[in-house]
């Protein structure tokens, strides 16, 4: 297996393309006529206007039909290897869905347009979700994540089917477990004994008990309750939101780049003028740059930077005015700390929560006393792909030929104060390395092992060490709770600044550090009174035969005062930033992936060495972390040489991570 070519995120040259923007296609689409009909869909995926789609409940045998092609019937076909169910239609077709049996008994599932979900083909899969295909059936779309939501309803109808037949089948363990359900030839056997079809209308409109009964010679659904049912919805929709979001960075813009299809936008860039024109000298212009982060409990947070500047005479282009910004301004930290007012996974937009009462957009504090925080005031995600901050992007993802004011509303724009000034901006934003479920064959817990030992929470403690031998290595406690998400599991509050021999900075786990609740309450404070801090997620979990196998992906930023020399430390990312236009030079952040075979293999009780689980990138090399904003203070530096806080921030610009599971943890057993 390698581990590089899974299928849902992104492969690492498509993201370099992307981060350092230099002209390179983030999303081709071939010119070619369509070809045969797949087994997964009615075109060749890599065709021209061929869409594929990824569903969000790794389902296997969900049967569908796409508007163009009226011959043939397909299947989602679940890929252990990309860790998703895929299908494909031509970008114009209403896709019809439909669980069907042996012979013609069938459950109607309704219909819902391609164009709903995507528009263009891109490298990344756009998701279709349960409440998209509810939305079919129940002819609207979701207005919130609420048992009484009509179309939730339809959602937690559906969910309840799946999830009785993965029961039904032992392929899940408990109602709220997502794991791959696979409809086999025996269920659509079984599907038969239903007394007659099942219509959309009937599928919504039918009461619970008669639903019940109607597909009771198939699938009890009883063992999956309402409630359990709507866990399962909150769970794939946050898992569905959950991703790494950052602007283009837009160093090289030219007309050749922006002849591109979706790679070349501009970033998040602004001026304080209602117009930011390169020819502009009188003009501040404001570029920034920033990766954030989804979890697994749909929070977001992440870190960056921005420089402050007047353009120089003679540039003609946003993209050489950026590129003067970074040679000759110094860069101010921006930190993000975690909201809920990015990306919502009903709305698909930024700062647009039904479930809030007030939207004060998405923050990112400032380290400048004379600024407020820069704030995202809206923004949409389009294709589940790219938020789109001016026309042409918003033309393409779209595919409209003219916009409103109403589709203005969906821009990705910003605003910030500075000394009494307002600056404006647009932002272009990927998404960028999605998240899936997590196999229980590798991420063993509680919630997802009916008996036998278990290994997460998993708790331990990660050495930084940096490339500058003259800062102190750091020691800094996790935990990888039960859901897959990451946070901190630090035993004091503040840290120290250093242990007693000077040598290292511990932040590391106490002695009773593995006590206690791994999943904390909103405010982070663990059950020693420590307050804890978010710090990333899991990607995903990766199955396989032999010592390839059976490893977990995962992501970090630390985003926080509270991490010194590590505030602004980027992890995961597999990823590169190009930080200068006429050289090689770039901010390489490493791939993460951790080795679980050894702990996977113990019993229960077993006390592992601290060195059982390798971390590791996907060339099997020692993980490498970065700073973004370190290593432009670097660049800074050396335009003032006499900056003495550039100076000590260039020394945190990055190095290499050791994992050591925590002297307290232990495997455990159900």
């Amino acid at each position: 297996m390698n581990i590089n070519k899974y299928k849902l995120p992104f492969v690492a040259t498509a993201l370099v393309m992307i981060l350092t923007g230099c002209g390179g296609e983030s999303a081709n689409v071939t010119a070619e006529v369509y070809d045969e009909s797949t087994a997964n869909g009615a075109c060749k995926v890599g065709t021209a206007g061929c869409i594929e789609f990824a569903f969000d409940y790794p389902l296997n045998g969900l049967n569908f039909t796409c508007s163009s092609d009226t011959k043939n019937r397909f299947t989602t076909l679940f890929d252990p290897s990309g860790g998703v169910a895929t299908g494909a239609c031509k970008n114009t077709d209403d896709i019809t869905f439909f669980l069907r049996g042996e012979k013609d008994k069938k459950i109607e599932l309704g219909t819902i347009p391609l164009r709903n979900i995507a528009i263009v083909s891109v490298a990344q899969l756009p998701r279709l979700t349960l409440l998209d295909i509810a939305a079919g059936i129940q002819g609207r779309a979701a207005q919130r994540l609420s048992l009484g939501d009509a179309t939730v309803k339809v959602a937690i109808r559906l969910v309840r089917l799946i999830q009785a037949a993965g029961l039904q089948n032992q392929q899940i363990v408990n109602a709220r477990d997502i794991q791959p359900v696979s409809i086999s030839d025996a269920d659509r056997k079984k599907l038969e004994q239903i007394t007659s079809l099942i219509t959309t209308e009937q599928f919504k409109g039918l009461s619970d008990k008669d639903f019940a009964d109607a597909v009771k010679p198939w699938v009890d659904i009883s063992q999956v309750t309402d409630e359990d049912a709507f866990a399962v919805i909150t769970q794939l929709m946050r898992i569905t939101t959950a991703a790494v979001y950052q602007p283009e960075f837009s160093l090289f813009s030219s007309a050749e780049v922006l002849g591109s299809t979706l790679s070349g936008s501009e970033g998040l860039v602004g001026c304080n003028q209602q117009e930011c024109k390169a020819e502009e000298t009188s003009a501040t212009h404001l570029l920034g740059h920033f990766i954030l982060m989804t979890d697994r409990q749909g929070k977001s947070f992440g870190s960056g930077l921005q420089w402050r500047g007047k353009a120089g005479s003679g540039l003609t282009t946003i993209g050489g005015v950026n590129a003067q910004l970074i040679r000759t301004v110094k860069p101010v930290q921006m930190t993000a700390s975690a909201q809920d007012t990015w990306i919502h996974p009903i709305t698909r937009a930024i700062n647009n929560n039904p479930d809030l009462t007030t939207q004060s957009g998405f923050l990112f504090n400032v380290t400048d006393v004379n600024s407020q925080p820069l704030t995202i005031t809206q923004g949409k995600l389009f294709n589940d792909y790219m938020v789109a901050g001016k026309e042409r992007f918003y033309k393409l993802l779209t595919g409209k030929k003219e916009v409103n004011e109403e589709d203005k509303k969906n821009y990705g724009l910003w605003q910030q104060q500075v000394n009494g000034e307002t600056f404006r901006g647009t932002l272009d934003l990927y998404k960028i390395y999605p998240i899936t479920y997590l196999d229980s064959k590798v991420f063993k817990s509680e919630n997802n092992v009916s008996s036998g030992t278990y290994i997460f929470p998993l708790y331990a403690d990660l050495v930084f060490k940096f490339t500058d031998t003259t800062v102190n290595t750091v020691k800094l406690g996790i935990v990888i709770d039960r859901n897959g998400d990451i946070r901190t599991n630090m035993k004091d509050t503040p840290a120290p600044a250093t242990d007693s021999s000077g040598t290292f900075t511990d932040m590391s786990t106490g002695t009773n550090g593995c006590s206690g609740t791994d999943v904390l309450a909103s405010d982070m404070i663990d059950s020693n009174n420590v307050q804890q801090y978010r710090i990333g997620t899991t990607g995903r979990a990766f199955t396989s035969s032999g010592m390839d196998g059976n490893k977990i992906s995962i992501r970090m930023i630390l985003a926080d005062k509270v991490f010194q020399s590590l505030d602004g430390a980027l992890i995961g990312m597999n990823s590169s930033i190009k930080t200068s236009p006429n050289s090689s030079e770039s901010i390489v952040i490493g791939g993460a992936l951790l080795n679980l075979n050894r702990l996977l293999a113990m019993r229960s009780g077993g006390k592992p060495a601290v060195n059982d689980v390798p971390l590791k990138d996907s060339a099997d090399n020692i993980v490498k972390w970065a700073n973004s904003f370190a290593s432009f203070q670097s660049i800074y530096s050396t335009v003032d040489p006499a900056d003495q806080d550039a100076k000590q921030w260039s020394k945190y610009s990055g190095g290499s991570i050791q994992f050591n599971l925590a002297p307290c943890y232990e495997v455990k057993t159900k």
